[in-house]
Formats: structure tokens, sequence, C-alpha cells
């Protein structure tokens, strides 16, 4: 039996907090140079990357409350992860900071005229927040070498020989090309370049995440079905009457698919009714996987047909085309899948038909390109271009041991986003400084001002002694903006919490009443 327990004023607060500040204790050890791994019951994988950490200590704390403060802060690192790919580890620390701040300023004073209300906090540090982004943009130097986007790597991987392979992997594609990472069975790591790309949206609904400690969808050689219909109602896969449902015109095809022996295929679509995801869902149960993806959110109709270049097959428009037209040979297949809430990448094939393809889309883009007038539309005209023709790396992870692998891999990934986004938005003094030295210019009564040095303590407080933070790192400014702006948008709101609400199993109605 379920039971609700509501705790309410100061002893919600603490709990809360108290949960919080567990959490981030037990991540901010491995920030740095100097800092620690931990060692994670699943799998013994050993990992610094402070968001699978972060989860992890969240969803084992015990007393319920204590989790949802744990939780609640977990979403800064989870949110950074999801736009930075980088700087969890930071977003934790200074939601941890912020939110200390934040509490003790309404806590304090005695008088209606001293004390602060949350909204008043929360507004403070959504300008202060703002005043800083600016003063952090402006310090950003553009990357301007290969070596200081290899020196940048470095950094993010703490691995001379992988940051080397990665920052002339991600200089090689540009600022627009994808690179991504996957172990090896080889000891030597190495880069191989492909036919991808990736696009703005991601899994239809998270029930086929398949791996939860990534809170991903990973599939291999996959039949890809490129569409944006609407599947509104019952696909009708599953029932006793194929042609029951939204989608039964789909039913010969997918019946074709699994009489070939395919057991896994990837519909693209507009949207998905829950009767629809309900249905995919059930199907997979039979031995027959079938995944809803959403369809790309900006520039729809021609990311799909860029897609279409990737993977081959057809992308059939709602507006033009039937599904019941569809055929075999109108599916495309994908080498590999790895998809997020709101990201998905796609890797095809490489042969002759792949190139003849990419060949011929590149043709349209550049046509469209000479006769268009936006400057937005050219931008991203040029964006797209660039991914299709810089192609796709994918750094394979070698080591001596799985272990080692696993470790690599993981910091491999988080590098692939961080080199990224340091050619997108450029870099700042690494180690903390740049938030420091922002931190100096600041006003004593800024509420951000202690949390901006808590980077750099951080850091400091584990390293030997005589330590500095030599010039040539560089962090980028992309992973540090959003790894504030998350925490500043998860701490001032958390910092205002007076109730909690959460569920107990207690073993009989009797502890329920203990004090």
């Amino acid at each position: 039996m379920n039971f609700k327990i509501i705790v309410i004023g100061n002893e919600a607060r603490d709990k809360a907090i108290k949960g919080a500040n567990l959490l981030a204790d037990a991540t901010k050890m491995t920030l740095g140079p100097f800092g620690k791994n931990a060692l994670m019951e699943k799998g013994q994988k050993i990992t610094n990357d402070g968001v699978t950490i972060s989860r992890e200590i969240a969803s084992g704390i015990k007393d319920e409350l204590e989790r949802r403060g744990a939780l609640t802060l977990h979403e800064a690192a989870a949110k950074t992860n999801d736009i930075a790919g980088d700087g969890t580890t930071t977003s934790l620390i200074l939601a941890q900071s912020i939110l200390k701040e934040a509490t003790a300023l309404m806590g304090s004073g005695n008088t209606i005229a001293s004390k602060k209300t949350a909204s008043d906090v929360i507004k403070t540090i959504a300008k202060e927040k703002e005043e800083i982004i600016e003063k952090l943009t402006a310090k950003a130097q553009p990357i301007e070498t290969e070596q200081e986007l290899i020196n940048s790597a470095i950094v993010s991987v703490e691995d001379k020989e992988l940051g080397e392979l990665i920052g002339k992997a991600q200089w090689k594609l540009g600022k627009d090309g994808v690179l991504t990472s996957e172990e090896t069975a080889e000891r030597i790591s190495s880069v191989e370049y492909v036919n991808g790309i990736r696009i703005d949206n991601g899994f239809g609904t998270s029930l086929v995440m398949n791996n939860q400690e990534k809170q991903c969808l990973e599939v291999n050689n996959t039949q890809v079905i490129l569409t944006n219909f609407v599947f509104n109602a019952s696909m009708g896969i599953t029932t006793s009457d194929p042609n029951n449902g939204f989608v039964a015109p789909l039913y010969p095809l997918l019946k074709q698919l699994y009489q070939s022996g395919k057991r896994d295929v990837v519909i693209m679509a507009r949207a998905f009714s829950e009767l629809a995801i309900k249905d995919c869902i059930e199907n997979c149960n039979t031995g027959f996987h079938i995944i809803p993806i959403n369809a790309p959110y900006v520039d729809q109709n021609e990311v799909m047909k860029d897609l279409a270049a990737v993977l081959g097959g057809t992308y059939f428009n709602a507006e033009s085309s039937k599904l019941e037209n569809m055929q075999l040979s109108d599916v495309g297949f994908a080498r590999r899948i790895v998809a997020k809430l709101r990201m998905a990448e796609f890797t095809g094939e490489k042969d002759e038909h792949s190139e003849e393809r990419l060949k011929n889309r590149l043709k349209e883009l550049e046509k469209r390109l000479k006769g268009s007038q936006s400057e937005f539309e050219k931008k991203m005209l040029l964006g797209r271009i660039a991914q299709l023709t810089s192609g796709y790396g994918i750094i394979k992870v070698g080591a001596n041991s799985d272990t080692e692998r696993k470790y690599k891999k993981d910091k491999a990934e988080d590098c692939c986003n961080a080199v990224k986004a340091a050619l997108q938005e450029g870099v700042v003094d690494g180690g903390g400084l740049a938030y420091k030295q922002i931190a100096e210019t600041l006003p004593d009564t800024y509420i951000l001002k202690r949390p901006l040095m808590s980077i750099y303590e951080q850091i400091f407080s584990t390293a030997p002694q005589g330590f500095e933070i030599e010039s040539w790192i560089k962090d980028p400014v992309k992973v540090l903006r959003v790894a504030l702006e998350e925490a500043c948008s998860v701490a001032s709101v958390f910092a205002s919490v007076g109730i909690v609400i959460a569920f107990e199993n207690p073993e009989s109605l009797k502890d329920l009443f203990k004090k």
C-alpha cells in the first residue's frame, strides 16, 4: 500500500536540502585534474561523469524527502548534459552554492523590510545571471587553430593522446560536423569517418530507452521508415485484425520486414499518440521491435530529405504521399541510432550508393542556397550542407581492459561535446578562472558572487600545494554558460520550497505514525 507523506515548513526544506547537499558533496569530489573517480555498483564501472554519478546517488537515497531534494538538484546536471553535453559537475556545484546563498537570504532578517521573499530572490538571481552571461560572452576567444582545439580537448578528456585524436577529428569536421564515441575491442583508439546526421528531436517515448545510465536509446543495424504522418490512434499492428488502426496501411510492409528476418524498425513521424506508442511497446514484446522517433522540429520536410540521403529509402510526406504505397525499397537503413529526448544521431552505410545520394542532395541544397534571400535560411542551409559534406566522425575508444575502456569512452563522449561547444561559442580561461574573474568585479551584495568562486575553490581544494592553472587551459563558453543557466534555474526555485510531498511504503500503519 502506498502512503503519501506530506511535510511542511523547516523540516521539509531541511530534509530536501540535506539530500541535495549529499548529492553535491559526493559528486564535486570528482572535479578538476586532481579529482577522484567514483566506483559504481552497476557493472563495477569507474567514472567521474557528474550526471552519471548524481543519478546513481539520487536513486539510492532511502529517505524519500531527501531523495526528492537530491533529484531536484540532479535536474541541473541532467539539463546541462542535454544541452551542452559537458559541465554537469560544474552545474551541480554552482546549484548547491546558489541554493545555500538563496536559502540564507530568505531565512535572514527579523523585519519585513530585511527579509527577502522567494519571488524577490528568483528575480534577483535571474537578473544577475544575465549580467554574468554577458560578461562571460564578452570574454570569449574564438578557436582559430587546430592546436587550440586540441588543447581544449586534452583539458576535457584528461588524456593527451585521446585529446589530440578528438581535437584533430573535430577540426577536420568543423563546427557543424558531428563527432561521437563508441567502444572498440582494439587497444588503441582511432577515428572513423562515416555518413551521419544529427537532428533536433528524439525518441517518441522514454519507454524505448535501453541505456538507462545515459538515458538514451541505442540501436544498431535497423530499418528506418521516414514520414511526417501523425500517428494519433492505435497502430493496429499487435491486434488480431491488421486492418484496425490509423496505420493499417503500414501493416503489409511491416509484415514483409518481419518475414524477411528484420527484427528492428524505427518509424519516424511528426507525432505519436499514447495509443500508438502503447502498440509500439506491446509489439516489442513479441520480438519485432517498432521504435517511435519524432521528426525534426526545424525545417522538417527538408531535414527529412537529408536523412533519406544519408540512410537511403524514401521520405513519405503526408501532404503528397500515402502510406499504403510504401514498398520495401522505400525503407532506409541505419547502421546505428542514438536518441535522447531532444536529439537523435543517425549513422548510415558508406558505399557508392550513399555517395551518389549525398552528391545529388548537396546539389539541391546548394541550388536553394544560391536562390535564398533570407539570412536565417542561408545560415541553416550552410549548417546542413556542412554536416552532409564534412560527414560524421566516430571516436573508437580502445584500452587494455573493459573497465578502462568504459571510463575512457565516457570521457571521450563528454570531450566530443566540449570541443564542438568550443568551436561554436569560443573559450575562456579554464579551471574556474573565468567565473572567478567575473565574481571579483561584482558587488558583495550579489547573490551569485560567492557561487561563482565555488568552481575555482573546489579545484584547488584537491590540488597539491603550489599548483597553478596554466594559461593554455581553456573552457568552452557554451559549457560554462549552460551550467550557470541550469544551476540558477533549479537552485532559485528549489530555495522557495516549503512543502515536500512524497510516497512511502511503511511496513505497517504503526510505522507511519512513529515520531
